[in-house]
């Protein structure tokens, strides 16, 4: 029971930090998020995350809504395979006359396996306010991010679940 509780809370705390994201002003109106979550998170989740950023930046800089201008994705993670930390040989043999007979056996461990990379997506938005071309047709940033919109406003976006 303490090992799963134990287990429970680190992968907890090992989510809490699983993305992080840039925001690049080009514009007064426009910005490029780019975001890098970690290989749990998978390339939707690091989507989820830009879009996210992108609802925050929107509030942040003084507008409602926005239109994503280009999106794309990368899964950027690979799994990697560390060699055997041990071997060990034995062997039995029996000799009869000028004849020997027997077997070896090897047993190799310590082998694992390590996820390293990361899933990334970028995006380029266009933030607009209510009479500016388009707005109707934009993604409303409150409603992106819900109801505690204002606690992710002030707090970030650093989580892709």
């Amino acid at each position: 029971m303490k090992y799963s509780v134990l287990l429970a809370c680190l992968f907890s705390v090992s989510l809490s930090a699983c993305a992080s994201s840039s925001v690049t002003p080009l514009s007064r109106n426009t910005a490029v998020i780019s975001t890098s979550a970690a290989p749990l998170c998978r390339t939707t989740g690091a989507a989820s995350v830009a879009k996210q950023v992108a609802a925050v930046a929107t509030i942040k800089a003084g507008y409602e809504r926005f239109v994503v201008g280009g999106f794309e994705t990368a899964n950027n993670t690979q799994v990697v395979s560390t060699g055997p930390a041990y071997a060990t040989t034995t062997g039995t043999f029996n000799r009869f006359g000028n004849t020997v007979y027997g077997n070896t056996n090897t047993t190799f461990g310590g082998r694992s396996t390590v996820v390293t990379g990361s899933n990334d997506a970028e995006m380029q938005i266009l933030m607009l306010n209510p009479g500016d071309a388009g707005y109707e047709q934009g993604i409303d940033a409150r409603a992106t991010l819900g109801a505690d919109w204002q606690k992710k406003v002030d707090g970030g976006i650093n989580n892709c679940f």
